[in-house]
């Protein structure tokens, strides 16, 4: 679900929508670099419009749920390379943010849209 390409970093959902309820989220760190994985709903002005502060990361207020520790669930230290993380919401029908909040990765783009449908 997450890799790294040259000077781009990418976050795709494989599928990009679900039904209501409880969803799994099972994250592969394909890329070079650690990531983390937050669910967040979509903010007023659309994906990939927060705010980035000065140390390169988004407020995480309003996260439903993060993955970003490597071979369990829950929040740590990052998904390392070519390892699997994972979280568990219930989730309402509406749009989310998926994306990651290593420093400057959401700012570069590594952010996906996600559909739960009722």
């Amino acid at each position: 679900m997450m890799s790294q390409a040259p000077m781009m970093l990418r976050l795709i959902p494989s599928p990009t929508s679900r039904s209501a309820g409880q969803v799994t989220f099972v994250v592969t760190n394909y890329g070079a670099l650690n990531h983390e994985f937050l669910v967040l709903p979509v903010p007023a002005d659309g994906v990939g419009t927060r705010p980035v502060g000065s140390d390169g990361k988004i407020d995480e207020s309003q996260s439903l749920g993060e993955a970003s520790t490597s071979c369990g669930a829950g929040q740590g230290d990052g998904i390392s390379t070519g390892s699997r993380s994972w979280v568990t919401l219930t989730l309402r029908p509406g749009h989310y943010e998926l994306l990651c909040d290593v420093p400057w990765h959401y700012a570069d783009g590594m952010y996906a849209t996600f559909t739960v449908i009722s």
